[in-house]
């Protein structure tokens, strides 16, 4: 488990964080998490984006594409010799 770096992290209330959005929003581009509570309890949570978790979003998208195309696998009207095909597509002779 990574030890976290609590002097980068605030604690607000929902009530005071709605109208200093844009205040909240300009110390999380300069790297620190804002953590919203009620009741004492923290609901969500405002940080800084990384280029990996746009890039992880981007494949996790294009799997769920690839998975959707082939949920109607195998296609229909294929021969046999098709299959056989495939079936050694890629293998070195």
């Amino acid at each position: 488990m990574v030890a976290e770096d609590l002097s980068k992290r605030s604690f607000i209330s929902e009530s005071e964080a709605q109208p200093r959005f844009d205040e909240l929003m300009a110390r999380v581009k300069r790297g620190e998490t804002i953590s919203i509570t009620q009741d004492g309890r923290v609901v969500a949570e405002l940080s800084p984006g990384s280029q990996r978790r746009f890039e992880e979003r981007g494949r996790s998208k294009a799997l769920s594409e690839f998975l959707e195309e082939k949920a109607t696998w195998p296609p229909m009207n294929v021969t046999r010799e098709e299959i056989l095909a495939w079936r050694h597509e890629g293998h070195r002779w």
